[in-house]
């Protein structure tokens, strides 16, 4: 097993379930839905587990050793003490010489914090990630993220083309004679994930027309004709725990003028912001470099009527063991660097036209990129 995290000379202490924390996995390589101890001390790499996981943590673990909590907890009820994780913490570290700081993550649930810093502890609090090299992939991790990216172009391609072949019937789609609805589509797509160890983790948006200009909605009901089909898959592989990203927009039937103005607007922000990425650039720049496009092509951000609309989110943010990391292109941007996999997603959103959005996801080289993405997105195929 290639060992992916090295302990450092610092004390760290993780106590969380490697299902949620990213972290966690990426240090361990250990998943479960249970809280689990990892402290790196001594220059080893320590996972502290119930009797239920210690079994398979020693077959799969990348650590040094694993260690059973049982004995701990008997210790500390002997002493007449609340087996606490904290407290289990507390008494492994004294046997192994001990330790006075402990770099922890910043989302330690502030009660945990608490009880070790009574423990006698100094907390070092790192902003997430504790383990910031997890923004830059390696070769085998960029492969992880390239096979989750072609599981979710599949996916699209599915529901690409269910829409292609539905009819139109009083201004909705149907398939098969029956009214298609997102919530169809997003099931069927979902199965197709899970056939290539694939999950929906946090599901699948296809909004249509005024749906789309809440980018995070997920799309609801009968889909419409004519009107514009958002489409952001992002799905995480059950096998590796990396993620892919991608959004395509289409329109089943004929689009409006003001449609195919702003699908054209998105592409060429988008196309200009890929032709932008390599080693050193600034996502602070290029999201500006986005913002100046729409507004010099007509396309104005603001408010109306209490709704937000134009264009009013990130450029893109980092894809890994998380679905959004770090490096962010924003408001707040950081400096771009080999290694890094990115999504770049300009959208355009207006109620009672629609909206827009185009994302593919790229690794940042030295000299340039290489686009993960290879599904059509030109602007002869908006409509469909």
């Amino acid at each position: 097993m290639t060992r992916l995290r090295k302990p450092t000379a610092e004390t760290v202490l993780i106590i969380n379930d490697s299902k949620k924390d990213s972290d966690l996995f990426y240090a361990t390589r250990f998943l479960v839905g249970d809280p689990l101890i990892y402290i790196e001390h001594g220059g080893r790499k320590f996972l502290l587990v119930s009797d239920l996981e210690y079994g398979r943590a020693k077959k799969e673990a990348d650590v040094d050793e694993v260690v059973g909590t049982a004995e701990l907890e008997a210790e500390l009820r002997s002493r007449g003490k609340i087996a606490r994780l904290a407290s289990i913490a507390d008494l492994f570290l004294r046997s192994q010489g001990g330790a006075q700081k402990l770099c922890v993550p910043a989302s330690m649930p502030l009660g945990q914090a608490g009880q070790l810093r009574e423990l006698g502890y100094e907390l070092d609090c790192r902003e997430d990630p504790i383990f910031p090299e997890t923004w830059l992939k390696t070769p085998e991790q960029i492969d992880h993220i390239a096979n989750c990216q072609r599981a979710g172009e599949q996916a699209m391609e599915f529901i690409v083309e269910t829409l292609r072949s539905s009819e139109i019937k009083d201004d909705l789609l149907h398939h098969e004679g029956e009214v298609l609805t997102s919530e169809w589509l997003q099931r069927e797509a979902h199965k197709r994930l899970l056939d290539v160890d694939c999950s929906p983790e946090q599901g699948t948006i296809i909004a249509t027309g005024d749906q789309c200009c809440d980018p995070h909605q997920h799309g609801h009901g009968p889909i419409p004709a004519n009107q514009t089909i958002i489409i952001d898959i992002f799905p995480r592989s059950l096998v590796t725990r990396y993620w892919g990203d991608m959004t395509r927009t289409v329109v089943r039937g004929k689009a409006s003028d003001e449609v195919k103005k702003l699908y054209q607007d998105v592409f060429e922000a988008q196309d200009w912001a890929i032709k932008s990425i390599k080693a050193g650039a600034c996502g602070k720049q290029i999201h500006q470099g986005i913002v100046e496009h729409f507004e010099k092509s007509g396309n104005k951000t603001g408010e109306r009527d209490g709704i937000k609309e134009g264009f009013f989110h990130g450029t893109g943010h980092g894809v890994g063991l998380d679905i959004h990391e770090n490096p962010r292109l924003g408001k707040v941007g950081h400096e771009l660097k080999a290694g890094h996999v990115i999504t770049i997603e300009p959208g355009l959103y207006y109620p009672g036209v629609g909206g827009v959005r185009i994302e593919d996801l790229l690794v940042v080289t030295e000299d340039g990129h290489r686009n993960l993405t290879t599904f059509r997105k030109e602007p002869e195929h908006l409509e469909i």
